[in-house]
């Protein structure tokens, strides 16, 4: 699928719970090839997709579906164009899973559940069964044809394989590769994001510190939080992560957020740094051309 300009995103958005912002001034656009929320717990990222969903109004800015806002948006369209994929754990335990699949279809239509489950590489006969009969991978496969019932064009996708081991993940990943459908995906692995969308956006307390080209972004981080979030990630057979400046330190009030963490912090990064071009990447950071290598 060709989408020539961005079907959902966001425009300069605000999110909060109460009077508490915990997203600033984020535009994010949702385009062609997946793109990847990325961040520590607490960042923003779900946050960011409840309102992607429609769950969570801006406290300012908006959420843009083609060239409407979502509170102007035919929502009946929306539902059928973008489907969240949750954790396993989102399926009632009570419900067998191919009535589970079928409620997304209309009554008419309810004897595409065996399709659906071959669609995601699971015998139909685990229509009848019940969540807890299924493995941790079999489980998220049916999350995931539950969202396709509708025929959707884009998938929010939160930690879809968090609960997995690695030789499920991988089996999951290649399934979510080969749909004909756009995702939005948040998550912490660094791997999965690598494997599944061509653009990704890094959140730090709740603002995007770092934009670009996933491959880019990954293999030459811009941004001392890009960095780090890299680093922390075990090599098979090489030294364990070390950690770099004060892992522990809240994000700063003032200034640049990252500061209180970050081994590059100068006087300069009291003042917070807007977002920049650097080598093709939009960095909100005033060392970034140090952070490159």
């Amino acid at each position: 699928m060709t989408m020539l300009r961005a079907e959902l995103r966001a425009d300069r958005v605000t999110l909060g719970y109460g009077r508490r912002p915990v997203v600033h001034d984020v535009s994010i656009d949702i385009t062609e090839g997946g793109v990847g929320l990325i961040g520590e717990s607490g960042s923003g990222k779900t946050t960011l997709a409840r309102a992607f969903l429609g769950l969570l109004s801006p406290i300012s800015g908006n959420i843009w579906y083609g060239d409407q806002t979502l509170k102007k948006a035919d929502m009946r369209k929306f539902r059928r164009d973008v489907q969240p994929v949750f954790q396993a754990e989102a399926l009632d335990p009570r419900m067998r899973v191919g009535t589970s699949i079928a409620e997304a279809l209309p009554r008419a239509a309810r004897s595409r559940v065996p399709d659906l489950l071959e669609q995601v590489g699971l015998d139909p006969e685990l229509a009848g069964r019940r969540p807890h009969e299924l493995s941790g991978g079999q489980r998220q496969r049916v999350v995931i044809a539950r969202a396709l019932a509708v025929g959707p064009r884009l998938l929010i996708l939160d930690e879809p394989t968090s609960a997995l081991d690695v030789t499920v993940q991988a089996r999951v990943l290649d399934l979510l590769a080969s749909l004909d459908t756009e995702r939005l995906l948040i998550t912490h692995n660094l791997a999965v994001v690598e494997r599944l969308c061509r653009t990704s956006h890094v959140l730090f307390a709740g603002r995007v510190v770092e934009s670009g080209p996933t491959a880019d972004l990954l293999a030459n981080p811009a941004h001392p939080y890009t960095r780090a979030l890299r680093d922390a990630v075990p090599k098979l057979g090489g030294d364990p992560p070390e950690a770099k400046g004060r892992t522990e330190a809240v994000p700063a009030a003032t200034g640049c957020p990252f500061r209180l963490r970050c081994p590059l912090a100068v006087a300069a990064c009291e003042q917070a740094p807007e977002p920049r071009d650097v080598q093709g990447r939009q960095v909100a950071c005033h060392r970034a051309e140090d952070v490159l290598t």
